[in-house]
Parts: structure tokens; C-alpha cells; sequence
């Protein structure tokens, strides 16, 4: 990871200098990335595109905010969130409580296990009932495996913040029926 750490830095400082060629290389490296986050928290194909167009014309207009003091994913991860509330107040409503659960397990592969993708709705059924700062916390813990002190960065709280909200998530997960497997321990 470190070697790739090292040349996202690099792209993202060429591109920070006007290079057009680096950040198209730094867009097709975590292009991807961008979506999965961004279906993630928003639940719907569609909404995942926009999201992450917005969020690439995002890093755009910012790239030069970026210092080199953490990794560039967390410092992308940052971007994504703060694009997706920005839409998500723009709205006007929760659209992640209406997510279309059905498809939330599209972007697993073809043919991979179906159990896998009726647990993934079930899950994100539940999760979706969570307040908007602990459905972040347990989205970038859980489903993108961030450590909770990666988390506290993107999500500009304290590492015990992180810890108290997938706490509160955990609680209200295994409350609910059927909520016990999305809040298992890391």
C-alpha cells in the first residue's frame, strides 16, 4: 500500500500543479472507489452516478487542498462525504430512507453467492433506520474498512466519536429483528 500511497501523492501534487494527465490518472485509479462510496451511502445506482460525477468535478475545483498529510483515499473519502451530503441536503428529503434495498447488493458480481446479496438488503434495511452520523461511522468502518481512528479524519470527529456512534449503531442494530449479523464485531 505504501508504494501506492506514495504515487497517489505524487499524482495528486502533479496534479495540484495544473498537470491534466495525473489527475486523469488519479481519477481512473480510484474512479471506482468514488462509486462504491457513494452507492454506498446513497443506496441507488442513479444517485451513485451523480454523486460520483459531482464528486470528481469536486476534485477538480479542490485537489489543491490536498497536503499529503494522510493518505489520499482518506483525504478522497472526505471529498465523497462531504459530495454526498451536499446532495443529500439539495434534496430536500432522506433520500437514503428511501434507498431501493432491492438492488443494494447489485454490485456484487454475477453469480456470486445470492445468500450474500439477501443479507447485504437485509442489512442495509437496518441500517438505514441509524441517524445520519452513525450510518457514516458504520458505513466507513464496516463496508469500506476503515480503522475507527481513519474514520475520526474523514468524518472530522474524535477516534472515540467513531467509537461511541458504531457503539449507539451496534445497540440499535441488535434491537432491531434480524439486526444482530450488521453489527458483529470487527
Amino acid at each position: 500500500m505504501g508504494s501506492d500511497n506514495q504515487d497517489d501523492k505524487d499524482l495528486a501534487r502533479r496534479a495540484a500543479a495544473g498537470e491534466v494527465r495525473a489527475f486523469h490518472n488519479l481519477l481512473d485509479r480510484h474512479y471506482a472507489t468514488i462509486f462504491r462510496m457513494a452507492y454506498r451511502f446513497c443506496g441507488h445506482r442513479e444517485n451513485a452516478e451523480d454523486i460520483t460525477q459531482m464528486t470528481c468535478m469536486k476534485l477538480a475545483q479542490s485537489i489543491t487542498q490536498y497536503r499529503g498529510e494522510s493518505a489520499f483515499t482518506t483525504w478522497l473519502y472526505t471529498v465523497v462525504l462531504n459530495v454526498y451530503r451536499d446532495w443529500l441536503r439539495s434534496s430536500g428529503k432522506k433520500q437514503r430512507a428511501e434507498s431501493d434495498i432491492e438492488t443494494a447488493g447489485a454490485h456484487l458480481e454475477d453469480g456470486e453467492n445470492p445468500e450474500k446479496k439477501a443479507m447485504l438488503s437485509e442489512q442495509m434495511e437496518c441500517l438505514k433506520n441509524l441517524p445520519e452520523a452513525e450510518f457514516e461511522a458504520v458505513i466507513l468502518v464496516f463496508a469500506e474498512g476503515l480503522s475507527h481512528k481513519e474514520a475520526a479524519v474523514v468524518l472530522g470527529c474524535a477516534e472515540s466519536t467513531v467509537s461511541w456512534r458504531i457503539h449507539e449503531a451496534r445497540k440499535k442494530l441488535l434491537s432491531e429483528e434480524g439486526g444482530s449479523h450488521v453489527a458483529g464485531r470487527r
